[in-house]
């Protein structure tokens, strides 16, 4: 909502107005200065003449007074010249200033003794009585001030309170005395101060009818003045408003868009331009405001067809980028899940292969009684050169060991199937061993009584031999990696077979059967050995699988973490260039509003 505009519709006005209110103002200044400059001129005036009035009347009584006292003289010349006496010229003078009278009638005098005796009085009853303690409604003893006041050289005045004659109310007046001191005389003469107020007023009256007339003529004068100010006023204002409504109408244009060159140009730069005034220097500022806008619009018009072109290609290069991004972050999530299944299935074969150690520490161990009961039964073969019941023992203790052995060998016959050559040779081993041990039941079987013992040691590595095959069979599972080692094992067993074999041969007769015994059996034990040896490196081998099966867990899971990471980057990077692509949506609907707009604008 557009808010209620205030103010004058026109400057004009406003100057006009102000000139009117200053013109109103500087003459009603002047004015009051004026009128309270003649108030108190006459006040000062009337000061004046007060004054001056006074001191006129005052020095008219006392002129007055050296009248009366010339006259007064005159008859104390008259004394002196013996023409009359002291009496009668005191009495003739007495009478003469009783009846002498000034200022149309209204001035008298009075003679008083310094003693206080009333001389002359206008007659009254006061003469020939004192009035030396006479006192005034103020309490002052006015008798004893103007016999005082007129000893002084040249006399003196007394302002007193005193009735008028025929009157009893007492009003301020103003005496003069002077001694003659000839006849010790006081002689005096007043004025009522009311007739100086009279006068006094008369005169102010007079004043402020001048004045009144003088303040007349001035507001004449001023509504004049006024009248004139007004006019140029006008003149001025009219003169300084028609520059700033031109100047506000080239505003108004330049608000609308236009900004070519003024119509006026020719009367802009010959009547504004050249001006020293404020005029001057705002149409000097909207000049170059013209132009400034006119090179910015060039330069917003360029800017807005660039960006209008740009922000497309950034739309496209943004939404391309974020397919790009999502398809990279798809792939990531196919590698993280691909690396977490690599994991499990890693995990699978590691548990896979400890368990094949746990097979092949069993088998080891198996491997490791069964050399025990070899050498067991070597030995027993060497002492059944003696004692054919304790090499029948022997060879029972072998084939017993050797039937343990079959069956380690049958338990991890399902896990070495990877290492077919390996378990082949084992099972070779196994099957030589059990020909051997059969050779030796059928020698032993030979021999009679004397061979029964080593019949159940045949029997026994018979066994061996099965467990052995059984054996291999599991390790060929697990261990194809390892079917050199497991060669060279097999072989051997087969070695070993052979001298079981050979052994069991050599019991056929009583006394090469318990050497060949013997033989075969340290051949097997050297078998058992060597094939001892190579199962441990097996074992160090598959533990070293077994570490690297767990190396690539861990690092299938730390590839599976950063592929997550990365997934969730490319997810993040896939929403901020949709925002992008958006955003340069956006960025391309304004710049095409920008263009539209300054469409709008007229530049040359």
């Amino acid at each position: 909502m557009q808010k209620k505009r205030k103010g004058f519709k026109s400057i004009g006005t406003l100057l006009s107005l102000i000139g009117l209110l200053a013109s109103l103002i500087a003459g009603l200044g002047v004015g009051i200065f004026s009128i309270v400059s003649n108030i108190n001129n006459t006040e000062q005036a009337a000061a004046t003449y007060r004054s001056s009035l006074e001191e006129d009347v005052m020095n008219e009584l006392k002129n007055e007074t050296q009248v009366a006292v010339s006259i007064i003289d005159q008859y104390y010349q008259k004394q002196q010249a013996g023409e009359m006496t002291e009496k009668q010229a005191k009495k003739a003078a007495a009478d003469m200033v009783r009846e002498l009278r000034y200022n149309d009638g209204n001035g008298y005098f009075w003679i008083d003794t310094v003693e206080g005796v009333n001389v002359v009085l206008l007659g009254r009853d006061t003469e020939g009585q004192s009035r030396w303690d006479a006192t005034d409604k103020e309490g002052n003893k006015y008798i004893q001030m103007m016999i005082e006041n007129g000893k002084q050289d040249g006399g003196g005045y007394t302002h007193l309170n005193f009735a008028k004659p025929n009157e009893t109310e007492e009003l301020p007046k103003i005496n003069y005395t002077v001694l003659y001191e000839p006849y010790q005389w006081v002689l005096g003469t007043g004025v009522w101060v009311d007739q100086l107020d009279l006068a006094e007023s008369n005169y102010r009256k007079a004043s402020i009818g001048d004045m009144l007339r003088g303040i007349n003529a001035q507001i004449i004068c001023l509504l004049a003045i006024l009248a004139v100010v007004f006019v140029l006023t006008g003149i001025i204002v009219k003169k300084t408003i028609a520059p700033i409504v031109n100047i506000t109408n080239k505003l108004g244009d330049l608000s609308k868009g236009n900004l070519k060159e003024f119509e006026d140009q020719s009367y802009f730069e010959n009547k504004l331009l050249v001006r020293r005034d404020e005029i001057g220097s705002i149409s000097r500022a909207l000049v170059r405001l013209r132009e400034s806008l006119s090179e910015l619009m060039k330069k917003i018009i360029e800017s807005a067809k660039f960006i209008a072109d740009e922000s497309a290609n950034l739309s496209e290069n943004a939404s391309q980028s974020a397919q790009a991004s999502d398809l990279v972050a798809n792939s990531i999530t196919s590698v993280a899940q691909s690396c977490a299944e690599q994991n499990d299935v890693v995990g699978l074969a590691g548990d896979t292969t400890r368990e094949f150690i746990v097979q092949m520490d069993n088998f080891s161990g198996a491997m490791k009684e069964s050399i025990e009961q070899i050498n067991s039964t070597n030995e027993a073969a060497v002492a059944g050169k003696v004692n054919s019941d304790d090499a029948i023992k022997q060879m029972m203790i072998i084939e017993e060991s050797v039937s343990k052995s079959a069956e380690v060998v049958g338990g991890l016959g399902d896990k070495m199937q990877e290492i077919g050559s390996i378990v082949d040779v084992i099972s070779n081993i196994a099957s030589q061993t059990n020909l051997l041990s059969l050779n030796a039941s059928i020698e032993a079987a030979r021999a009679g009584e004397a061979g029964k013992g080593f019949a159940v040691v045949a029997t026994e590595i018979q066994n061996l031999a099965s467990q052995s095959d059984s054996s291999a069979n599991e390790i060929s599972k697990l261990i194809k990696d390892i079917q050199i080692q497991s060669e060279q094992a097999v072989s051997a067993m087969n070695a070993g077979m052979d001298n079981v074999e050979n052994g069991t041969a050599a019991v056929e007769s009583s006394g090469k059967a318990f050497e060949q015994i013997a033989d075969m059996i340290r051949a097997m034990s050297d078998s058992s050995k060597e094939m001892e040896s190579v199962l441990e490196k097996l074992g160090d081998d598959t533990q070293n699988v077994d570490g690297a099966f767990k190396q690539i867990k861990d690092q299938s899971g730390a590839i599976s973490d950063e592929t997550q990471t990365v997934s969730a980057v490319s997810e993040e990077q896939t929403a901020s260039m949709q925002e992008i692509a958006t955003a340069s949506e956006r960025l391309k609907k304004l710049a095409k509003e920008l263009e539209e707009e300054t469409s709008k604008f007229e530049i040359d």
